[in-house]
């Protein structure tokens, strides 16, 4: 299974990636939790800012968030800003794929988020990878609404009118950078 799994009893994880959780609206866990319902226990005055507590862990029973010491052992799960999906599909197909099975096809719109592509496109079967990035009336947009002021094109130079077919956007393996294809071509896919 692809997407993220809670792990039975208490899961632990970085404090730092259980607040990227909460910071990412669209990040959703399995069972259709969606990470903004995640918040700590108020109930047993977390967090309670101990400074020789700077873990955390997330009770499955009621989704909530408790401090604790990083030595304990637990069980854990891992996260990352982007899903690489190895299926082809076109641009279309992939946009639905994501929209079905995780949350939507996705955007590359800061240096953390391009890195964590970066990290995952070395496992991928093909050379181009579909983005959420898309050429529509005039301009470059991300489909999930993410702002486009973090850019990746080649020599930092955005496609101006590029023709009809190619106005869907790609990570590129071989450059790291971004690059518009045929809207038609199967490809890889990066989920969020």
């Amino acid at each position: 299974n692809q997407q993220l799994q809670y792990i039975l009893g208490q899961c632990w994880t970085s404090l730092i990636y259980v607040l990227l959780l909460l910071s990412q609206r669209q990040t959703k866990q399995s069972g259709d939790i969606d990470a903004k319902q995640i918040s700590w226990d108020t109930a047993f005055n977390q967090p309670n800012n101990l400074s020789n507590k700077n873990c955390g862990f997330l009770y499955k029973t009621n989704n909530k968030l408790h401090y604790e010491k990083c030595n304990f052992t637990k069980p854990f799960f891992c996260m990352t800003n982007v899903v690489l999906v190895h299926q082809k599909e076109t641009w279309e197909g992939a946009l639905e794929y994501c929209r079905t099975h995780y949350n939507d096809l996705a955007s590359l719109s800061t240096a953390d988020k391009m890195n964590s592509a970066l990290l995952e496109i070395t496992q991928a079967e093909t050379v181009y990878v579909w983005t959420g990035l898309h050429y529509l009336a005039g301009d470059w947009f991300w489909v999930t609404g993410d702002d486009l002021d973090y850019t990746a094109w080649y020599q930092n130079e955005q496609p101006q009118c590029p023709a009809r077919d190619l106005r869907c956007g790609a990570l590129d393996k071989q450059t790291r950078v971004w690059t518009h294809r045929n809207c038609e071509e199967k490809l890889s896919f990066f989920c969020l």
